[in-house]
């Protein structure tokens, strides 16, 4: 995946180059490190605004990998106007959209932006117009498919400026730019660099809670618990103790971070192999949750007990008493929801950027009425050894009786019979026959055999024939 490192160097940023004690540039060269991978085209750009022959953004360098990223800015310093002495303005929008249309080419990929947060094209009454535009890109363009922000506390102090912090904006140009930063995140690469969770600003309508499990409320000897991701819910039970309807009781969790959710409606459904059936979530509204807050509430579904193998299927029995699983989705909706910026992130925002001019960019959209989150659910049923063991034996019983029986049958008996009175013996394997005959070679009858003695099934006219002992 090609990834861009935009760098700002407006006048604004002037206290991030100018101070000897500033960790702006060692920064920027760890997340750039930890967020590329070898075989990723990286491109590193410094953005202001564009002026005269001054363009921005300014490519720096193009290579494989993020190990160079801090050499090409070590030597990045505060742009200038054109013609002058005048410190440059800065532009969002024109160095994420320039950074798309040139470097990328149009292709996926993910930008990572390194700012004070002070969008100020020309410095005049344009800026709240670019604020706007750039919140528009941020939440609103289709192709922007991803957008996260880790707001920073970097105390510095320039000649000119002073500055408390310092946003990281990641912006995924594409569903598959998006997928990549999602692998990039749970990795935890950058978790090593910037350990404060990002603030999600898109999407915020998808994977916005998760239950975590604590019992099933009608089901005795279910062990809950979470996968090794944190999302997925695992459930281990008994195949004796299955009931088609089961209550999962646990808490709902807010994943809006940095947005509470000030009222809303929840409903679920469990998905299936074979497809969707109803479930209950009680209660069935939220309200005031703060992020990463939870609520108790109780899930109640109906299992799909038709695909749940018996104990003495094939699935079953080739599990060996072992665990067999079955892969279960439950989707948690909201509707009717009214999201609000909350108060710690609000005050932490004033704190570390004073009379931030683009706060709004993380007000929610006022069209996200609706967020669905899917929850994966493993159920692990555990089968008894009864039903192998059982089996098993009547696998050794039957291999014991066919055993005795191709002994038995390959031993040959000798019987009495009389021919037309005539008193004689014969010899005779289970399961053969023999043709009897006079002394001249006329035939008399038919014997056949068993596992017991032969008996005569056929007879000459006017000849007898008969078994009279063994």
């Amino acid at each position: 995946m090609q990834q861009a490192f935009l760098v700002q160097n407006s006048g604004w940023m002037e206290p991030f180059y100018a101070d000897s004690s500033s960790q702006f540039k060692p920064l920027i060269a760890a997340v750039a490190a930890s967020a590329s991978g070898p075989d990723d085209v990286v491109y590193t750009l410094a953005f202001n605004q564009s002026s005269g022959v001054n363009a921005s953004p300014l490519l720096l360098g193009k290579g494989q990998g993020g190990g160079d990223v801090g050499r090409l800015i070590a030597s990045l310093a505060v742009a200038r106007k054109a013609g002058g002495t005048a410190l440059a303005d800065t532009d969002f929008q024109e160095a994420i959209s320039r950074t798309i249309t040139g470097p990328f080419n149009g292709a996926p990929g993910i930008v990572w932006i390194f700012t004070n947060n002070r969008n100020s094209p020309h410095n005049d009454a344009q800026t709240a117009d670019r604020n706007r535009d750039f919140y528009r890109l941020l939440h609103m363009e289709p192709s922007i498919a991803k957008t996260l922000a880790f707001p920073l506390r970097m105390q510095v102090q320039g000649k000119l400026y002073a500055a408390k912090g310092l946003m990281i904006y990641a912006l995924a140009y594409g569903q598959s730019a998006a997928d990549a930063l999602d692998r990039i995140l749970s990795e935890g690469r950058i978790a090593k660099v910037l350990t404060q969770a990002p603030a999600r600003l898109k999407p915020i309508d998808q994977d916005a809670m998760r239950i975590v499990p604590e019992t099933i409320k009608n089901v005795p000897g279910v062990q809950l618990s979470l996968g090794a991701d944190q999302r997925t819910v695992v459930m281990d039970v008994d195949a004796a103790n299955i009931v088609p309807t089961m209550t999962m009781r646990g808490s709902l969790q807010n994943l809006f971070y940095p947005y509470a959710i000030e009222s809303a409606v929840v409903e679920a459904t469990l998905e299936g192999p074979l497809g969707r059936s109803a479930a209950t979530v009680t209660p069935s509204t939220v309200t005031d949750l703060p992020p990463a807050g939870k609520k108790e509430v109780e899930v109640s579904f109906t299992l799909p007990v038709a695909q749940v193998p018996s104990s003495w299927s094939v699935q079953a029995l080739g599990a060996m008493g072992k665990r067999v699983t079955l892969p279960l989705t439950v989707e948690i909706g909201l509707s009717a929801q009214r999201l609000a910026l909350s108060d710690a992130f609000t005050a932490e925002m004033a704190e570390l950027f004073p009379g931030d001019p683009i706060s709004e960019v993380f007000v929610p959209p006022s069209g996200v009425k609706e967020s669905r989150a899917r929850v994966p659910l493993l159920l692990r049923i555990q089968y008894p050894l009864a039903p192998v063991i059982g089996l098993m034996g009547a696998l050794l019983l039957l291999a014991g009786g066919l055993a005795s029986m191709a002994i038995f049958s390959g031993r040959t008996r000798r019987y009495e019979i009389a021919v037309d009175g005539a008193r004689r013996h014969v010899a005779l394997k289970p399961f053969s026959s023999l043709a009897v005959k006079d002394m001249e070679g006329g035939q008399v009858g038919l014997l056949k055999r068993g596992l017991g003695r032969p008996r005569v099934v056929d007879t000459v006219d006017g000849r007898t024939l008969s078994v009279t002992g063994r």
